[in-house]
């Protein structure tokens, strides 16, 4: 009897082995899954690593994170064979992109998206870390030029459009698009659409939806504020003020975007419908809202609208709120229009002079106030040496004539007797802009100072 159990367990290993079977192993089943210990063990240690993950992010503890998990195939390798990893350099990216460590973050999330290339989440973090890492430069936080920055702007269009595609009836990764065009690309007219898309999204969604997805609706508000802001830009004040009318509706319990910015916004677009007082009243309430934070914008704009309601005591006083030493140019320009409306020309021209000294990218405008407050006090040289300073300066920053600086050489050189400054000046207004404003006027005058055949070429 013995001898035949004995035989019995030389055959068994055979007979268990049987003949060869064929498998056929897919993503849905291996032979792993029929023995599912190890895996079972990955899993577990997964969970582990993820509670553990979500306590030190409460405590925005980015750094623990990344000693204790960083790099994955390391500290967690177990994960790394049955392809359960993903979720944990998602963490890691995210505690890298608090850290602006950016260019490590997006190595991580294309590890993600290549393996799970239809999941909403990778897709949609690997564009905001390329978005803020393309701020980051703008601020001057990381440095990003040239051929590597066009790269990042494209890898985020890339997976901004991938999230949207998965998730078209989202709000923050239309806004977040809609912000590298308009503010990193300076494209808003290619960022319009996707504000509105993004704000059109939130208002199509339920109540119900709204408040499971209460923390997207920080981005419909400011999107609704940035598209009022193009809008105005492209001169259309009813729909500006329609869209930033709703944003204050809609942010006035939760103040996602500043009072003092969104009143400011509020009295630019009463300015420039010239709907003075209600500007004002914006403007005043916007000064009330200021913090600790300079507001020579408003005060600036608040001049001009004093200036509009032919009020320049008050738009002098304005301008007084902004000490001097932090007058931008801007501010400057604005303080020689009130000089002047107070007719304290030479006071104009010093402010002028002053901030002439100081501005490496627009001192044209200055120069040509210049040039204006000299023609009007009957100093025609002087005015065509402004002019043509102005006009010397614009070809030297932007590569063009300065249809302005052309318009007041022309103007002061006729009224010097200098004829042929004059033709040669208007000419070249008329090549380069023949629809500027009293230009046909101008022509006229040289034409009759100067004989018949002033103006041929």
């Amino acid at each position: 009897m013995r001898g035949a159990f004995d035989k019995l367990a030389e055959i068994r290993p055979m007979l268990a082995k049987g003949p060869e079977t064929m498998l056929h192993e897919d993503e849905f089943l291996t032979t792993d899954d029929l023995v599912p210990v190890r895996r079972q063990g990955a899993e577990n240690r997964r969970r582990m690593a993820m509670a553990e993950l979500a306590e030190i992010f409460r405590d925005r503890r980015w750094q623990q994170a990344l000693d204790l998990f960083h790099p994955v195939e390391e500290k967690l390798p177990e994960l790394i064979e049955p392809g359960l990893d993903t979720p944990v350099r998602e963490k890691m990216a995210f505690a890298m992109g608090q850290l602006g460590r950016f260019d490590d973050a997006i190595a991580q999330l294309k590890i993600c998206v290549e393996r799970e290339p239809d999941n909403f989440y990778p897709h949609s973090a690997l564009a905001y870390n390329a978005y803020n890492s393309l701020f980051a430069s703008n601020n001057r936080e990381v440095f990003l030029r040239g051929n590597p920055r066009q790269a990042r702007i494209a890898l985020a269009h890339r997976h901004f459009a991938e999230a949207q595609r998965l998730r078209p009836d989202g709000v923050t990764n239309f806004y977040r698009q809609g912000m590298l065009r308009h503010k990193i690309e300076d494209k808003p007219r290619e960022a319009l659409p996707l504000f509105e898309r993004a704000a059109a999204n939130w208002e199509a969604l339920d109540k119900e939806a709204q408040t499971a997805r209460q923390q997207e609706r920080k981005n419909y508000i400011k999107a609704l504020y940035q598209a009022a802001g193009i809008q105005l830009a492209r001169g259309d004040c009813r729909k500006a003020s329609r869209i930033l009318k709703r944003c204050l509706a809609e942010d006035e319990q939760s103040d996602y975007i500043s009072r003092l910015h969104k009143y400011f916004a509020l009295g630019k677009i009463e300015y420039h419908a010239n709907r003075l007082e209600a500007a004002k009243s914006a403007l005043l309430f916007a000064q009330r809202c200021r913090g600790r934070q300079p507001i020579d914008f408003v005060f600036e704009l608040l001049a001009r609208v004093y200036l509009g309601l032919n009020n320049p005591e008050k738009a002098l006083a304005a301008i007084e709120q902004v000490p001097v030493s932090q007058r931008r140019p801007y501010v400057r320009w604005t303080e020689a229009d009130v000089l002047c409306a107070l007719a304290r020309y030479d006071q104009a021209k010093s402010a002028l002079d002053t901030c002439n000294q100081r501005d490496r990218r627009s001192r044209h405008k200055g120069l040509i106030r210049l040039c204006r407050i000299s023609y009007l006090l009957g100093d025609d040289r002087q005015a065509m040496a402004h002019a043509r300073e102005a006009d010397r300066f614009f070809r030297e920053k932007w590569l063009n004539p300065c249809a302005d600086a052309l318009f007041w050489l022309a103007v002061s050189a006729l009224r010097a007797s200098e004829i042929g400054a004059a033709r040669g000046a208007a000419m070249e207004l008329r090549d380069f802009q023949p629809g500027y404003p009293k230009l046909d006027r101008l022509l006229a005058r040289v034409e009759a100072d100067g004989g018949p055949h002033a103006l041929q070429s």
